[in-house]
């Protein structure tokens, strides 16, 4: 993988999820936390300052737009996807009303997850536009 490497928190109850996510991040180079529920991730959140939040919907605790709506305050900047295994049109939509960038159902395809890392180390290090790499060859 080329680019900036995330520091990427993955929040969700069930640990098959937090694994299958982290063996994937961990092999396209980037680094991760995990949390197992709203409340142990914005703790988490707070002390790593992640690039990116992947957030399960439906955990004890706090649910996952209690836990979105309190990262997004402490840490405004930071990426946030949405997962649940009953992707309804009303949490996608409050998803997105909420801030999240993207919404996944379980289970997700691995290729839409890779997507959305492309799309965030986009929105981080984009690539510089045509004239800035005329100047920086003249320089």
């Amino acid at each position: 993988m080329s680019g900036k490497a995330l520091n990427i928190l993955i929040v969700d109850d069930q640990s098959e999820i937090r694994e299958i996510l982290e063996m994937f991040f961990l092999t396209e180079g980037h680094s991760t936390n995990q949390a197992k529920n709203g409340r142990e991730a914005i703790k988490i959140a707070f002390a790593s300052k992640p690039d990116l939040v992947f957030l399960d919907v439906k955990m004890p605790v706090l649910d996952g737009f209690g836990a979105l709506k309190e990262i997004r305050q402490l840490t405004p900047e930071v990426e946030v996807v949405m997962m649940t295994a009953c992707p309804e049109v009303d949490f996608i939509t409050r998803a997105f009303k909420e801030g999240a960038v993207g919404f996944l159902g379980k289970p997700f395809d691995m290729a839409a997850v890779k997507a959305i890392l492309q799309g965030v180390l986009k929105k981080k290090d984009p690539a510089p536009s045509p004239d800035e790499k005329e100047f920086s060859a003249m320089a």
